[in-house]
């Protein structure tokens, strides 16, 4: 098992109404096909996506490193949050999410630091390149959601 030592939060760009009839299988598959056949990546970039029901659906496997950030993908686990379009790097998390959202990432993150005790940190995408994803401050989040 490779080392994990943060999570890295993003957001899939996508408006609240994308595939919102699907299941989290067939969102994860639609986003394995974006980075696979348009990107040529070897697989989806994201460890795990959580739809906007709070369904969690896994991508790529945790062993393996992710494609979600140049220069960090190594000790990193990536999730991506459905939804976001539009969004602003400095925005409030419900500005984009949902409640059930919120809930996932919570148990998610939880689950990760338990799994991995070495995970120290918890970010978004928007702290190392100039983006606006996951469209709100996750270390603002962190300390609202008491995480």
């Amino acid at each position: 098992m490779r080392d994990i030592d943060e999570i890295i939060i993003h957001a899939t760009a996508t408006n609240p109404s994308w595939m919102a009839d699907k299941p989290v299988e067939d969102v994860v598959a639609e986003i394995r096909r974006w980075h696979v056949d348009e990107r040529k990546w070897s697989d989806i970039g994201y460890h795990a996506i959580i739809h906007r029901d709070g369904s969690v659906g896994l991508g790529r496997p945790i062993e393996k490193s992710g494609a979600h950030v140049g220069g960090r993908n190594k000790t990193t686990i990536g999730v991506s949050l459905v939804g976001g379009r539009g969004g602003v790097a400095d925005g409030e998390f419900h500005d984009s999410f949902t409640g059930q959202q919120e809930a996932s990432l919570k148990q998610l993150i939880a689950q990760y630091k338990e799994d991995f005790p070495s995970i120290t940190k918890v970010s978004g995408h928007n702290e190392y390149a100039a983006k606006a994803c996951p469209c709100f401050s996750v270390r603002e989040w962190l300390t609202v959601a008491k995480i």
